[in-house]
């Protein structure tokens, strides 16, 4: 059965397909959604999709929202596009999808990207799957002092200070960041790979 929702003399027709299914909103809300995403690199979360909608369309529910979002993600699934919406740091992103990344490294070849050093990788996996984790407990697990590439770790924002250690000397303890999700396409820390698999 099909309702409207009146919000600011604009009405946003919900039509139900079937029992248990998501709900169709009108074109206007997806195409909305769809334009901020479009513009921007970086995940935009659930909230911020929220404010800038609810400012035209306050009567729009969280859950309508979050309803609407799972309905564009289907949407190029079904249309097979080159594209999908993902989920990833606690936010949403347009990504290409896998099966075009050949095309687009040709694309991309020529241009100079930086990739990190066999140490960072070190680094990065320990402070992911060990975290929170200070330096000494780091320079303890590879055996070579750190102190260069946690700082280069720092700048390129993928880890960050989280807290003192309550020992002697108060070390700084560590802890990946959002940026470390979204460089590695991660939804959240429980999509890292079992440590079990490599053995």
């Amino acid at each position: 059965m099909a309702k409207e929702i009146n919000l600011f003399g604009e009405e946003i027709e919900i039509v139900t397909i079937k029992p248990g299914t998501q709900s169709l909103y009108h074109p206007r809300v997806l195409r909305i959604i769809e334009a901020l995403l479009f513009v921007t690199n970086e995940p935009l979360t659930f909230n911020k999709i929220r404010e800038i909608i609810t400012s035209t369309y306050p009567g729009l529910t969280p859950r309508q929202l979050r309803q609407a979002i799972e309905q564009l993600q289907q949407e190029y699934i079904s249309q097979d596009r080159a594209f999908r919406l993902e989920e990833i740091g606690q936010g949403f992103v347009l990504r290409t999808c896998e099966s075009f990344s050949p095309y687009i490294e040709q694309l991309y070849k020529n241009r100079r990207t930086e990739k990190l050093s066999q140490a960072a990788a070190e680094v990065l996996a320990i402070i992911a799957y060990r975290q929170p984790i200070t330096k000494p407990q780091i320079e303890a697990i590879r055996g070579v002092d750190s102190s260069g590439v946690l700082q280069s770790l720092l700048e390129r924002e993928l880890v960050e200070p989280t807290g003192k250690l309550e020992a002697p000397g108060r070390p700084t303890l560590y802890s990946i960041t959002p940026r470390f999700l979204q460089h590695f396409g991660l939804r959240d820390l429980k999509e890292l790979p079992s440590l079990n698999d490599h053995k």
